[in-house]
């Protein structure tokens, strides 16, 4: 496939709520020999969206705005826009819907609107088609979602199936994307790139050994590729062959040495390791490259946790939900963080952001039941130890924490089933010492408890 940015010349900035109509937009210009850029078709799996959307601006020199009471609300596409304009790109608005002409934003006015309300669709396709740079001759194959798929090699119809592996990729539709990029593969089966990502789509998948075989195929075909060796790194990480992962990602940054995720991938293989100074650096060095990531942030802070500078940690966290608001892992971190200084309250209310963000995050259930046992709340510290049994039947914590809470309720046979259950999943609990690292809010009160549970067991 050819470099998409790089051929790319309309770039279409729009609202979610207005999807539909972009891809179908998408497609008709592509059909009609316009180079069209829009980030669910053009940004590939692994891709940093912030970055590839720049990207995509820079590349074009046209952009449709897609003007509707959504998008006009929307401050992504108002930035696209406005950096547009900035950049001096022709930026052509297209109204989608009735709109009091006071609702659109000053610097959209001009002579260049094109009217879709109200209007009909193949005639306003029409006046754009008028206005913009069409670069290629008319092909419907070049349509991701051509009304007949091709049967013989094409590589304009390869590049297309791609596109809609990546629009389903970022839909997430695994299935649909593996089908789409294994119809890339078919329609050009010597360009690597519906290898890549393919076993990129076989590795979330959890199918390691078909994505080293794309991967592997891929690298014949294309072995200059600083995304195949990310990606299969990611994929030798997935297998714990640290060893392998860490060459791939190294491979990588000598092909591309700003390439950001290489180092954030790298970093988490060192975090494996406990090579936590090294990790940061890492996390630090992709910062230097993306500094509006969320969970590079994140992840740098529970490096600087591991290394107990906790300060430096709570600052990446904040920096991590100041990104991203609905963040819940980093949430969790900090509320982790919180627990672990003392605030207790702060804790609390970030364990009960991170269950109103994801109901089903069991390690946030976990944080604030210990916070309920070291309170003396052992009714509710059970309720949430009980949850995290219910969502994930095979962590230790779970149990531990629930036997904890019901020995102190004088409930002492439940107390010794469930401890027996939590020492079977992992031996540190048969000792206080060992137990120790697990209890970090109120250390002295639970491993007293524990210690306590422990002499009930052996008698």
């Amino acid at each position: 496939m050819p470099d998409l940015h790089s051929t790319a010349t309309t770039f279409i900035s729009y609202s979610r709520k207005d999807e539909t109509f972009a891809l179908r937009l998408y497609n008709d210009l592509s059909a009609a020999g316009v180079r069209p850029w829009l980030d669910r078709y053009d940004i590939p799996p692994g891709a940093i969206w912030d970055d590839e959307i720049q990207r995509g601006l820079n590349a074009v020199s046209h952009v449709l705005v897609l003007v509707s009471k959504a998008s006009v609300a929307s401050d992504n596409v108002h930035a696209e826009w406005n950096y547009a304009l900035s950049t001096g790109k022709m930026v052509i608005p297209v109204i989608l819907e009735q709109m009091p002409t006071e609702a659109i934003p000053l610097r959209l006015h001009g002579p260049n609107w094109v009217m879709v309300a109200g209007q009909d669709y193949r005639t306003a396709l029409a006046k754009l088609l008028a206005v913009l740079p069409v670069t290629a001759a008319a092909n419907p194959a070049a349509a991701p979602e051509p009304e007949v798929a091709p049967v013989d090699p094409d590589p304009v119809a390869a590049a297309a199936a791609w596109k809609r592996g990546n629009a389903a990729f970022n839909a997430g539709d695994l299935g649909a994307a593996r089908g789409a990029y294994t119809e890339s593969i078919r329609l050009a089966p010597d360009q690597p790139e519906g290898y890549i990502h393919r076993g990129m789509v076989a590795y979330l998948q959890d199918r390691y050994l078909d994505a080293l075989s794309d991967f592997d195929r891929a690298q014949q075909l294309g072995p200059d590729i600083p995304l195949l060796y990310n990606n299969r790194g990611v994929t030798y990480s997935g297998l714990k062959q640290y060893a392998l992962a860490l060459a791939d990602f190294d491979e990588a940054l000598m092909l591309n040495p700003d390439y950001a995720n290489a180092l954030y991938n790298r970093a988490g293989v060192l975090m494996t390791l406990k090579r936590y100074r090294l990790a940061a650096e890492h996390y630090t060095r992709a910062l230097k490259i993306s500094d509006r990531v969320p969970a590079f942030y994140n992840n740098r802070g529970l490096s600087y946790a591991a290394m107990d500078d906790l300060d430096a940690a709570m600052a990446d966290y904040n920096r991590a939900v100041e990104l991203d608001p609905n963040y819940a892992s980093a949430y969790g971190n900090r509320a982790n963080a919180y627990a672990n200084a003392g605030h207790i309250e702060e804790a609390l209310a970030d364990y009960d952001r991170v269950i109103a963000l994801n109901p089903e995050h069991a390690l946030a259930y976990a944080g604030r039941s210990e916070i309920r046992f070291c309170a003396g709340d052992y009714a509710h510290a059970v309720l949430d130890a009980s949850t995290v049994i219910g969502l994930r039947p095979d962590f230790h914590g779970g149990y531990a924490l629930r036997a904890l809470a019901n020995f102190r309720r004088g409930k002492r046979d439940e107390a010794l089933a469930d401890m027996a259950r939590a020492v079977d999943l992992d031996a540190a609990w048969s000792t206080a010492s060992e137990a120790s690292a697990y209890l970090t809010v109120c250390p002295d009160d639970a491993l007293a408890a524990l210690h306590d549970l422990l002499a009930a067991r052996a008698s």
